[in-house]
């Protein structure tokens, strides 16, 4: 057997780094979406703070998933579980991810781009702010401004989708794939 007929074991939970993470994202991302669902139903002239709030949290979620994905492409994840219902289960687990990712990344580039189609610049928390590279556009704002919202309730439904997953595969399948991402267990 040479060093080449060796294959690298994959470890049997999520790294730290990881599980912060994701678990981080999955705190900050509903947060963002509850400002806005509030935002809409407060007066244009009150919504100020809390539109700060809620775009800071929108460039928090961009740049913790940058994090995440130049973080995965560098450290192993576990096996996936095998379930009753291979191989749709495994495509239907790549597809939900993918698609988790995808508004991940639309979500916040949309509310991103609507601010600045508007004219405004993007806060991150008062110690930054992203100007705006163009002139006002108050009709692409207007589209992209609807895509975002559309996009986001659609990510809130797919993040509940995963979480409810996640929860089936540990009280119905009894397999591993919940505890694999459990905050503050061992890697």
């Amino acid at each position: 057997m040479t060093t080449l007929d060796v294959t690298p074991t994959r470890p049997l939970n999520y790294d730290p780094v990881t599980k912060a993470l994701h678990w981080a994202m999955a705190l900050v991302i509903p947060v963002a979406w509850v400002l806005a669902v509030v935002l809409e139903n407060l007066p244009r002239e009150s919504r100020g703070s809390l539109m700060f709030f809620h775009k800071s949290f929108g460039v928090l979620v961009l740049a913790l998933l940058v994090v995440r994905l130049l973080w995965r492409v560098t450290h192993t994840a576990p096996d996936t579980e095998k379930t009753p219902w291979e191989p749709w289960a495994h495509l239907a687990a790549k597809a939900g991810h993918g698609l988790l990712y995808l508004l991940m990344i639309g979500v916040p580039v949309g509310g991103i781009v609507t601010s600045f189609a508007n004219g405004r610049s993007v806060p991150f928390f008062g110690l930054f702010e992203i100007a705006s590279p163009w002139a006002t556009k108050q009709a692409f704002a207007g589209n992209v401004a609807e895509m975002h919202e559309v996009f986001a309730h659609l990510l809130m439904l797919v993040a509940f989708g995963h979480a409810v997953v996640g929860i089936l595969h540990h009280a119905v399948l009894k397999d591993r794939t919940l505890l694999k991402m459990k905050p503050f267990a061992r890697a």
